[in-house]
């Protein structure tokens, strides 16, 4: 019965008269109105930047105010609790994560679930409980990341639950942290434990800053995602909460202007930073120290400091709803988005969605964050509700994706179009079709699974950062006839197809195909997920060159090249690349077959197919009575590459094969027949391609003798 007493003792020092814990370390004040206002501004960059506000280019770097702050108040409540009670409960510390976090974090994974398959239907759905099966176990950071460096998937559009991988990794240091604390302040009122924590602490800053420096030059969204890139900001908060007593003989005058420093450091880089620019890397440094000088200057509550403003009642209020207004606003532009197929809302879209989502955040903050948070549940039980919570949304989610996936219909055989004026006909009568039939071919749900280049050996297809690849030997592998295909994704995508023709006809077929690298003899930028943004793409360059050797090697009696134009390029002392431009394009053509030795190679240019303006299927399993909605004119579906390529292969005297017919007649529609043709707005599905294994075929017209 001792224990109970020795904390209502402390209790005036440690609890708020809201029945929140003080966030703060012993010798602050209990309550920071300027760390409450410095959330407010945390969330405001975020939400403004989603929304698409004009001039709010880097507010993306709300994000990482929240993570100094996060690393402030808990090291502020650890410290508070050893003080008052001579240990560190960790199973407290637990409890209180819980009852913080889970509750609201839970009602917006299952109402964003819910609400997408009813708005966006069961492809969009499927893929967003997915998605909440990782924020659910607080791993969305890793899935993310994964999804970033996966080119396929990044092509789908953004979750309506990414914004919860800045929640994971503040969940991840807390899992580390508390033991951490635990181990280096063992002993209560020793200094050297307070100088143990800062050394420890300082050497993650410098690990961490360092890391985000060298791992975003490399690997940009692993460095985004990682935990490792971003501990420092959290650290950083972590030692100013534990410098508490050094920061308080800051004259006043002194700590004023620190916050002001501070707070204008965090709007340079609201303002100043935009999606090019190489982050975290180093430039993170700008907001993150800007927030600790903040919070550092206001430890000697300067009058008139930066808390002048961040102090104000609204701030204050902004910043109470700050959770609840941060894990609603990006689901509910998203889906608004998809839902009218757009890929940007307009302004006042935008502000009607924050509007809405403020609205909840209030709700969210009253009915749920408040009374669960200042419940009498004890630790354990806190904990054990905590893990149950966790775990009935993953049965809940993984229920929701089973019931809509194992309802979808069996794949039947596919019987190739006979000829091509049979494929015109279908597209000609594709534009007629309305609702999307129980038969449809592959099913709306899984659609990467039904991606060409699944059925090619993962040995014979290098990653996006591999330079060369195992040369695989496919079709009829005994014949002395070879056929190369080389390009991209869209040499990949037709590879079910290929490797029946080769078969057929008793040819050996090679593919030569490397995801997001063009056959064009043309340097591009680097993708969003591998290195910066502005730099040479090394890797596709080098694949270039092992290609053309590896084609100059085998001297392939046919030779098809195919591939995407969506491409950007390098520009010299600009931060961000530029669309490739119509000479580079073909002048990268010109160089790739100057390139080539064998003259008597038959080379053949297999045309790009069109771009829909809306990605697919999620456009038909949301639009399934309105097919049409997913359509897009012939005008401005067919890219403006395909010009060049066929006029280049008129020049160079090259067989050009247009595909467009064979999607397009003045419409190119998502649905032919009873084929769902896209897997995503720009790769067809593998079902499709053997559908038109026979007319692709007999275009390119290989011999069997």
């Amino acid at each position: 019965m001792g224990a109970p007493a020795v904390v209502d003792k402390t209790a005036g020092e440690r609890l708020l008269p809201s029945g929140d814990e003080s966030g703060t370390a012993p010798g602050d004040r209990r309550y920071r109105p300027d760390v409450e206002g410095l959330r407010a501004v945390a969330v405001l960059l975020v939400v403004l930047y989603h929304a698409g506000v004009p001039g709010i280019a880097g507010g993306f770097v709300g994000v990482d105010v929240f993570f100094v702050i996060s690393g402030f108040v808990i090291t502020g409540l650890l410290l508070r609790e050893r003080q008052a009670t001579g240990r560190t409960s960790i199973l407290s510390f637990y409890a209180r994560r819980c009852r913080r976090i889970l509750p609201a974090a839970t009602v917006v994974i299952l109402s964003v679930v819910v609400t997408t398959f009813l708005v966006l239907g069961v492809v969009s759905g499927a893929t967003t409980a997915g998605d909440g099966r990782w924020a659910a176990v607080f791993l969305s950071n890793f899935h993310f990341e994964s999804v970033g460096t996966d080119y396929l998937l990044s092509q789908r559009p953004p979750s309506p639950l990414q914004n919860f991988w800045s929640l994971s990794i503040e969940e991840q240091f807390y899992l580390v942290y508390p033991s951490l604390f635990l181990v280096l302040m063992r002993r209560k009122g020793d200094v050297q434990s307070r100088v143990r924590l800062i050394v420890a602490l300082a050497l993650v800053i410098v690990a961490s800053y360092g890391l985000s420096i060298s791992q975003t030059a490399h690997n940009p969204s692993a460095a985004y995602f990682s935990p490792f890139t971003r501990a420092w900001e959290l650290a950083l908060g972590a030692l100013i909460a534990v410098s508490v007593p050094m920061l308080k003989q800051i004259p006043r005058r002194y700590a004023s202007l620190l916050t002001w420093v501070g707070f204008g450091a965090i709007l340079y880089a609201a303002f100043a930073f935009n999606s090019f620019t190489a982050y975290p890397g180093s430039l993170v440094i700008v907001p993150v120290v800007g927030s600790g000088l903040v919070i550092a200057g206001g430890v000697a509550a300067p009058r008139w400091g930066a808390e002048s403003v961040l102090g104000l009642p609204a701030a204050r209020w902004l910043g109470r709803l700050s959770y609840s207004l941060y894990l609603w606003h990006w689901p509910i532009l998203i889906v608004v988005a998809e839902h009218y197929g757009k890929s940007k809302l307009s302004l006042m879209d935008s502000s009607a969605c924050i509007a809405v989502a403020v609205m909840l955040s209030i709700a969210t903050y009253h009915i749920v964050e408040g009374p669960i948070r200042h419940s009498k549940l004890n630790s354990r039980m806190s904990v054990i509700l905590g893990v149950c919570l966790v775990a009935i949304t993953l049965i809940l989610l993984s229920l929701f994706i089973d019931a809509e996936t194992t309802g979808a219909s069996s794949p039947e055989p596919v019987v190739p179009a006979p000829n091509a004026q049979v494929v015109h006909d279908l597209v000609a009568k594709a534009t007629t079709i309305h609702k999307v039939p129980r038969n449809i071919e592959p099913a709306l749900t899984g659609q990467t699974a039904d991606w060409g280049g699944n059925y090619l050996s993962s040995a014979c297809a290098p990653a996006m950062q591999a330079s060369r690849a195992q040369v695989c030997s496919l079709g009829d592998r005994n014949s002395k006839k070879l056929i190369v295909v080389y390009g991209d994704s869209h040499v990949l995508m037709w590879f079910p197809a290929f490797e029946t023709i080769a078969a057929t006809d008793h040819w050996q077929l090679i593919v030569l195909a490397k995801t997001y690298c063009p056959a064009d003899n043309l340097t591009i930028a680097n993708p969003s997920a591998l290195g910066s943004a502005n730099s040479p793409d090394l890797a596709c360059d080098n694949w270039h060159r092992w290609a053309m050797g590896e084609i100059n090697r085998l001297k392939p009696q046919v030779l098809v090249v195919s591939q995407e134009s969506i491409y950007q390029v390098p520009v010299a002392n600009a931060s961000t690349p530029k669309w490739v431009s119509a000479p580079e394009w073909e002048n990268g053509l010109r160089s790739l077959y100057a390139s080539l030795k064998d003259r008597n190679t038959r080379n053949i240019i297999l045309g790009n197919i069109p771009v829909l303006q809306r990605r697919e299927p999620s456009c038909l399993a949301s639009h399934r009575s309105n097919v049409q909605f997913c359509s897009s004119p012939k005008a401005t579906s067919v890219l403006w590459t395909n010009k060049i390529e066929m006029d280049e292969a008129k020049a160079l005297g090259i067989q050009y094969i247009d595909t467009v017919p064979w999607f397009c007649s003045q419409t190119c529609t998502a649905e032919v027949g009873n084929y769902n043709v896209y897997m995503d707005g720009i790769h067809m599905n593998a079902t499709f391609a053997r559908y038109l294994e026979g007319v692709l075929g007999k275009a390119i017209n290989l011999p069997n003798t």
